[in-house]
């Protein structure tokens, strides 16, 4: 059983009239997690107790999610901006950025808006190439996706910041992640990138991670047996040593 290396610390901030909440914990040089749609930051938390001993990690509430507040309507293209007046407000060397189903988007997004901030990129089970689905299919594919095994079910305060009625966001960001495509911030992507993708991932299939990685030049490309959408909850301990693998090359 593995002990976190340091306690967590919680910070709230203020970026452009915008509330904004995150945890870090750990020393080393600076790891961000940005969670996906209609979660939280205890998505990763899992995985802390591995990243932690060896990086500074940063988890963000993204806007309207866990504890940061919506302000203005939810708007997927805002967020990125948003993040890097926050990296910059917090005068951070270059990070390892990774993001997780639409905050991969919103990663893939920011290296590409603010490419001196980031020193690597890790997309898990990302969005950001088109989806080519419409709404209702997304939703049936994320409630198949929360009911299938391999995907390590919820942390106790991950099930309590999912369930929280929330019905512009999810509205909102559903609506914005139907249409997004970043096929031409993708394609400006020249750090080094690591995707990981779960063979069994039903809500972002799998030909979509490859179609991914052959749109990122030399983006290295790992899959994981028996996972879904939620890797890092489903597998911590190799998830982990994948992530850990890829930034001490």
């Amino acid at each position: 059983m593995l002990s976190q290396a340091t306690l967590e610390t919680t910070h709230t901030t203020t970026v452009g009239g915008q509330h904004l909440h995150y945890r870090t914990a750990g020393t080393g040089s600076p790891l961000v997690l940005l969670h996906g749609y209609g979660t939280s930051s205890y998505v990763w938390q899992r995985v802390l107790p591995y990243l932690a001993r060896q990086h500074q990690v940063f988890m963000v509430d993204l806007p309207g999610h866990g504890h940061s507040r919506l302000t203005d309507a939810w708007k997927l293209r805002e967020v990125a901006p948003l993040l890097a007046r926050w990296l910059q407000q917090m005068n951070l060397p270059p990070v390892i950025l990774m993001g997780q189903s639409m905050g991969g988007a919103i990663a893939i997004h920011l290296t590409a808006y603010a490419p001196e901030m980031v020193k690597r990129l890790i997309l898990v089970d990302s969005a950001g190439m088109p989806l080519h689905a419409q709404l209702p299919e997304l939703a049936a594919r994320s409630l198949r996706s929360a009911l299938q095994l391999g995907n390590g079910g919820y942390p106790l305060a991950l099930l309590r910041d999912t369930l929280k009625p929330r019905p512009r966001l999810w509205w909102q960001s559903a609506r914005e992640m139907v249409y997004s495509d970043f096929r031409k911030e993708v394609a400006m992507i020249m750090v080094p990138t690591l995707i990981i993708w779960g063979e069994r991932d039903v809500m972002l299939p799998i030909s979509l991670g490859y179609t991914l990685s052959r749109a990122i030049p030399h983006a290295t490309f790992v899959t994981m047996e028996r996972c879904g959408h939620r890797p890092m909850l489903a597998q911590p301990a190799a998830f982990s040593q994948i992530v850990l693998d890829f930034l001490a090359r």
